[in-house]
C-alpha cells in the first residue's frame, strides 16, 4: 500500500509499561475510507496502539501520523479521532438529544444547525421518537447508536472503536455490527475496530492486523487473514484449523511435495521459498473437507480416506466432525448435512484447499 493511500501511518511505534513492553515496534498502514480492525487475545498489544491513535499514550518510540502530519505531541482532543468504549461512556445526566450534541455545542455552533445536525443523526440510527430518553431508559444496543451518533456528529473523518459490542448479546451484536457497517460504508468514515472476536472481525472488515505479544503478525484481508495464514498462531486464532506437520521432500511440477507420517501431499508452491528438508506444516479449514458415509475410496478428486467418527457436534448451521483417519486425525464441518453420520465414513480433501506453513510466530 503507498503512502498516498493512507489516512493514519503508523512507524516503528513501541510503547513500554515499567518493563513491560506492550507494542514492539509496530508498523501499519491504514487506508484511508476503510474499515480495519485489530484483533488478536487479551493483552496483545491492539488496545494500547489504539490509544496511541487516540493520544491517551505517548509512544516511546516511532511515528504516528494523520493525513501525513506527525501527531505524536498533539492531545487528544485536537487529533479528531473519537473513541467509541465499550462502556459506552454517555453523560447517564443528559437526554439523548443532549449526549448527541454535546461536541456541537462545544463547538458553539447556532441552536438551529444543531438541531438540524441531531435530527439526521436520530434518523441515521433509527433513534427518531427517543430524543427525550435517559440512557438509563433504553437498551444496550440503543445507547451503542447513541455512543456512534455522538462521536460521527462533528463530520470526523476517523472512527476508533474498542470492543464496542462487547455488552450487547449475541443476536443485538450481529443486529449492531451489521448496521454499523452499513453506516461506515455510507459515510466513508476511516473505522479502526478493536476485538478479540474472530467472527466480529471476519465479518466486519476490509483489513485486519492480527496481534500477538506486542507484534503484528499477518496483515490481510478477511479472506487471506483466514484462507492464506502466513503463520500457526494466526491460522490457529481465526478460526479452527487442521495442522499436520511434516518435510519437504521434493517439487513435482509447480507444487511443492510434503510427506507427513507415511502420506505424501501436493501443495502448491507459490509464495513459498522452501527446499527439500525444510520442516513445514499443512494447513486445512474444517469447511474444505468432505464427508459423506462410507464407500470406498476414490482418489481421482483429490485425497481420499476411510475414516472413523469418534465424536459430532451439532452446531446448528452445521455439523462438526473428528475423524480419526489412522495417521491423522480431521476435524470436518458438514455445513449441508442429511443426516447426522456416525461409525466409519469417507473424507476427501481437494489438494487446491491446502495451505502451507512455513513459518510460526
Amino acid at each position: 500500500m503507498s503512502a498516498a493511500e493512507s489516512i493514519i501511518k503508523i512507524e516503528n511505534v513501541t510503547k513500554t509499561f515499567g518493563k513491560y513492553k506492550a507494542i514492539n515496534d509496530i508498523s501499519l498502514d491504514i487506508p484511508k475510507g476503510s474499515f480495519t480492525t485489530l484483533l488478536g487475545p487479551s493483552g496483545c498489544g491492539k488496545t494500547t496502539l489504539m490509544r496511541l491513535i487516540a493520544g491517551f499514550h505517548d509512544p516511546d518510540e516511532g511515528g504516528i501520523f494523520i493525513n501525513g502530519a506527525r501527531i505524536n505531541n498533539i492531545p487528544a482532543y485536537k487529533r479528531k479521532t473519537p473513541l467509541v468504549f465499550q462502556e459506552y461512556a454517555l453523560f447517564p445526566h443528559m437526554t439523548v438529544y443532549e449526549n448527541i450534541s454535546y461536541g456541537l455545542k462545544l463547538l458553539k455552533l447556532p441552536k438551529s444547525e444543531i438541531k438540524e445536525k441531531v435530527n439526521e443523526m436520530l434518523e441515521m440510527f433509527g433513534l427518531q421518537g427517543m430524543e427525550n430518553r435517559f440512557p438509563k431508559e433504553m437498551s444496550g444496543g440503543q445507547q451503542q447508536r447513541v455512543a456512534f451518533a455522538r462521536a460521527l456528529i462533528t463530520g470526523q473523518d476517523i472512527l476508533l472503536m474498542d470492543e464496542p459490542l462487547s455488552n450487547l448479546d449475541a443476536k443485538m451484536r450481529v443486529e449492531v455490527r451489521n448496521e454499523l457497517r452499513e453506516l461506515q460504508q455510507r459515510t466513508g468514515v476511516t473505522a479502526i475496530f478493536v476485538t478479540h472476536d474472530q467472527d466480529e472481525a471476519l465479518s466486519l472488515s476490509d483489513y485486519i492486523a492480527v496481534f500477538n505479544k506486542g507484534v503484528i503478525c499477518q496483515v490481510g484481508t478477511p479472506w487471506d487473514i483466514y484462507f492464506k495464514p502466513e503463520s500457526k498462531f494466526v491460522a490457529d486464532f481465526v478460526g479452527v484449523a487442521n495442522f499436520i506437520d511434516g518435510e519437504v521432500v521434493g517439487f513435482s511440477g509447480e507444487d511443492i511435495v510434503v510427506k507427513c507420517s507415511d502420506h505424501v501431499f501436493e501443495v502448491n508452491q507459490t509464495g513459498h521459498a522452501v527446499k527439500a528438508g525444510d520442516p513445514v506444516t499443512i494447513m486445512v479449514r474444517p469447511e474444505c473437507i468432505s464427508v459423506m458415509p462410507n464407500a470406498g475410496e476414490d482418489k481421482s478428486e483429490g485425497y481420499c480416506w476411510n475414516g472413523y467418527i469418534q465424536k459430532s457436534s451439532f452446531l446448528g448451521r452445521m455439523i462438526r466432525y473428528w475423524v480419526d483417519c489412522g495417521p491423522f486425525q480431521w476435524i470436518v464441518d458438514d455445513s449441508s448435512p442429511s443426516q447426522v453420520l456416525k461409525g466409519l465414513v469417507n473424507i476427501q480433501l481437494d489438494k487446491s484447499r491446502i495451505h502451507l506453513l512455513t513459518k510460526d510466530r
